[in-house]
């Protein structure tokens, strides 16, 4: 570190303070005939001449407000990152190496590493966890996003190399060789696993629809693959949910064989219909894990039709038909009403975009027959729409304005809304999105109606509604008062890479208006009918009190019971004002979830389902990919290793020059009046001349 001193003033300015130091201490100091008459006292009157010019001469140079800029040298040493695959593809095919001889190898090299580098490792599967010794048992391989994972982590850190010790199989994402940030840092790879393959049969795929509809017949089809086993027979078994079984013996005539069926299943009850697929064990097989599978079938009871008119193109048409035929529930029509010939009384929810308008004005007796119907409508406002015209429709919403001139507005949540729940991070979301264009003008809300959004125009909340809802005598209405939801869709994608809010939001407003009244007080859901092995288990609850307004002020518990007969109780945490429950991760299995809370002494349960399958993808592929390791390793200027020569690579990472200290000089300037021990200084002088006068008796 070095300093250096910036005046903002001349230099000559120090003569200034070198003269007023003078000045004061020649005018106390300076006259012949002193105090000091004895001749033996006589230098006390140059000592104190002194003490006063110093002290004087540094409080003018503080008037010069001097400052003071130093330099430091910082050092960002690389850190070396430890990639360990521990997935269930190693757990069946390490090779002929030992696996207890490789995780002492692998605890050895990352003692060594850490002498010579910073050393963070990691355990890695679909996701980045910290390291802990690896057992091999996670259920899928993502490698290009656990290595963009390793540098949003360090994003501020030298990065020197990355450390990858892997069978090169993934089975999720998109291929590493196209990650951008594997080709800006070293990747040295440790190549596990065994490139051979094995002598196995397995069930290679099973395709089905997740959902059907009640009555219809379905397709499963299951594709087999055989390898090292010519000459051999296997019996392939499907069992239907009420225990039929059909067979087919299957001979394998070839060394790399494969083979295909299909089996038509019946959609006779609604539920989650269970297929179970065996494949009969031969002898020898190296894994048996992978002749086992199941197919998960959701049967519902009959697809709601949503019927969407216009009387002009609009990308809000796009952006609402990809939200909703999101959900396999919903059949969605959209037409142009001078168009339509159809008859709207087949439709489960209406939605009328931008009308009534004036280019649509010799179909507004259709419109009023519509709106005036038992079938639920969803109307979005939008530049088009004829506000007189739609004062005229209905009395749950007023403009005295025009839709001509619209606002720029944003959605502002309106936390008394009890209708339905969304997910906090939704309304987060939807919070960063742009504007919408609302009709200008005064809006008057009839006081049966919900709110769901306010609009905020700039930072100004205003009353005016942006979403609501309106339920009399069973008939439900939405009322969208903008336009614009194509730009949430695409902001959304652009920062997300995903859609999940907003078509979150425009299903849950579908879902709700098409729902068919449910005066349940205490409800409970899985957020999914089917989850994943490797997926925590997410369920909702709601509680309504007399007046049917969504509370959370007493406490809601749970017993989830497997088809096993196992037991696992949890109580609901709560949220704005329902309940939300992780139940983490359960065994594979057909669960029941008995829900209940008490509330004003009165109790109250639900109950629903859900079902775990099983992850095989890893036991489909062991055939270890050195190939793409080598690739990798290629690209990135690395180095390629097997386990029994990667004690190699701290000589081969102190010897790459790419990996270096990188120096930082950072600079730091502040007023030299800060420096407290030159305040001090200058009293201390003051201090010193003040107690030799008083010593001597002068003052």
């Amino acid at each position: 570190m070095n300093a250096t001193f910036i005046l903002e003033y001349p230099w000559w300015f120090l003569l200034f303070c070198i003269a007023t130091g003078i000045v004061f201490a020649y005018i106390l100091y300076g006259r012949k005939e002193f105090i000091f008459n004895e001749k033996e006292k006589k230098h006390w009157k140059y000592i104190l001449a002194f003490l006063r010019f110093a002290a004087i001469t540094l409080i003018s140079f503080f008037l010069l407000s001097p400052l003071i800029k130093t330099k430091k040298i910082e050092e960002d040493k690389p850190i070396i990152v430890l990639l360990q695959d521990n997935t269930s593809s190693l757990n069946v095919s390490f090779g002929n190496y030992n696996k207890q001889k490789y995780l002492e190898q692998l605890a050895a090299l990352q003692e060594k590493i850490k002498d010579k580098f910073e050393l963070v490792s990691y355990n890695f599967s679909d996701q980045l966890i910290d390291f802990k010794t690896p057992n091999f048992s996670e259920k899928e391989t993502d490698i290009s996003a656990s290595i963009n994972e390793v540098f949003t982590r360090h994003a501020s850190q030298n990065i020197g190399a990355v450390i990858l010790a892997s069978d090169g199989i993934f089975n999720k994402g998109n291929s590493p060789i196209y990650n951008k940030n594997a080709l800006t840092t070293p990747i040295y790879t440790i190549a596990l696993g065994d490139t051979s393959l094995k002598k196995d049969a397995l069930i290679k795929s099973v395709r089905y629809p997740d959902v059907v509809y009640l009555g219809d017949q379905f397709n499963i089809n299951v594709q087999i693959e055989a390898n090292h086993l010519q000459g051999q027979n296997t019996v392939l078994e499907i069992s239907s949910p009420e225990g039929k079984i059909t067979s087919k013996v299957i001979s394998i005539n070839e060394d790399h064989f494969n083979f295909q069926t299909d089996v038509i299943g019946d959609a006779n009850k609604a539920g989650i219909l269970q297929y179970k697929i065996k494949l009969k064990t031969i002898a020898g097989e190296a894994i048996l894990e992978n002749n086992f599978d199941v197919a998960y079938i959701e049967v519902i009871d009959g697809r709601q039709k949503i019927l969407m008119l216009y009387d002009a193109p609009h990308p809000d048409i796009k952006a609402f038909k990809n939200a909703i035929e999101q959900n396999k529930n919903y059949q969605f029509e959209q037409a142009d009403i001078k168009n339509y010939s159809g008859n709207y009384k087949d439709a489960n929810l209406i939605i009328l975009h931008g009308l009534p308008s004036l280019g649509a004005s010799n179909k507004l007796n259709t419109i009023q027959e519509i709106v005036a119907s038992q079938t639920p409508v969803l109307l979005v406002l939008s530049a088009n729409t004829n506000l007189a015209q739609f004062n005229s429709l209905q009395k749950i919403l007023q403009i005295a304005g025009s839709s001509l001139n619209g606002n720029d507005v944003y959605p502002m949540y309106e936390n008394s809304f009890s209708k339905f729940t969304i997910n906090e991070s939704t309304l987060k979301t939807i919070q960063t999105f742009p504007p919408l264009l609302s009709p200008f003008g005064r809006y008057q809300l009839a006081t049966t109606a919900s709110v769901f959004y306010k609009q905020k125009i700039g930072n100004i909340a205003t009353e005016n509604p942006l979403l609501l809802f309106n339920e009399v005598n069973g008939k439900k209405t939405g009322m969208f008062c903008g336009e614009g939801i194509w730009r949430w869709r695409m902001n959304e994608f652009l920062h997300n890479k995903n859609y999940n809010a907003t078509d979150e939001l425009i299903n849950k407003c579908v879902q709700y208006i098409t729902v068919k009244g449910d005066k349940r007080k205490f409800k409970v859901h899985a957020q999914k009918n089917i989850f994943n092995a490797n997926e925590q288990i997410l369920l909702d609850a709601e509680l309504y009190n007399e007046s049917y307004e969504l509370v959370n002020d007493v406490d809601a518990s749970c017993i989830v019971k497997g088809d096993n007969g196992k037991e696992f109780n949890f109580t609901f945490d709560k949220t704005m004002n329902a309940y939300t429950l992780n139940a983490g991760i359960l065994p594979v299995g057909n669960y029941v979830v008995n829900a209940k809370t008490n509330y004003k002494g009165k109790a109250n349960t639900a109950s629903c389902s859900f079902a775990v399958r099983a992850v095989i993808i890893e036991t489909l592929n062991t055939q270890a990919n050195h190939q793409l390791l080598n690739t990798l390793t290629n690209q990135s200027g690395g180095k390629f290793y097997y386990p029994n020569n990667m004690e190699k690579i701290v000589d081969d990472l102190q010897k790459d020059k790419r990996i270096k200290t990188i120096l930082f000089e950072t600079f730091n300037t502040k007023p030299l009046i800060d420096l407290k021990w030159l305040f001090f200084l200058a009293l201390l002088l003051l201090t010193i001349e003040w107690f030799i006068r008083k010593f001597n008796g002068i003052i």
